[in-house]
């Protein structure tokens, strides 16, 4: 049976956010204040505080990472309760954070997560997936969403191997390049 939903599908979104990304996690969050509005926000302690001040909307809030913040998301991710994983981090020279969220990361590629690590991705996923969730929404959890966004997906892999091929032409004979979109 084909069930479809002829409204916005609202997202389970996870931001995790260093303390050193705050004020990224600010711009980017105000900036996509009204796609953001249409989702479920979960964050831990101190970013839920920092999203509900500038989207002056509730988030839902974790633990703290040193009371168990990360390891309740990762039970979320193990129950298929997140739909999207924003990351605002860098690699951390503290070796307990740093495992702490390389487990996140393989719990979100196991459980097959939307994630996105750096700008561009936030930005493709922002965009793309996120904007055009006033379409017909496929009703069936986080696999058939998944299936739907491939497209996207795809067409940002192939823009990326392109990009990286004429680099490398670029390289090979010293000229210059442009790419029109």
């Amino acid at each position: 049976m084909n069930n479809i939903i002829n409204k916005k599908a609202a997202q389970r979104i996870a931001i995790v956010a260093d303390d050193n990304k705050r004020t990224s996690l600010i711009e980017w969050s105000y900036f996509n204040k009204d796609v953001l509005a249409q989702h479920e926000l979960i964050a831990i302690s101190e970013t839920a505080e920092i999203l509900e001040g500038t989207l002056k909307r509730p988030v839902e809030k974790l633990f703290t990472r040193q009371t168990g913040g990360y390891e309740q998301l990762a039970g979320l991710i193990e129950a298929e309760e997140i739909d999207i994983l924003f990351f605002f981090a860098e690699p951390a020279i503290e070796k307990e954070k740093d495992n702490d969220l390389k487990k996140l990361l393989v719990l979100a590629a196991k459980n097959n997560i939307l994630l996105a690590c750096n700008s561009i991705m936030t930005d493709l996923l922002m965009k793309n997936v996120l904007n055009t969730m006033n379409e017909i929404i496929p009703v069936g959890g986080t696999r058939r969403f998944i299936k739907q966004i491939l497209p996207f997906i795809n067409k940002a892999a192939f823009l990326n191997k392109l990009i990286h091929q004429e680099i490398k032409s670029l390289r090979n004979h010293g000229g210059f390049f442009i790419i029109r979109f």
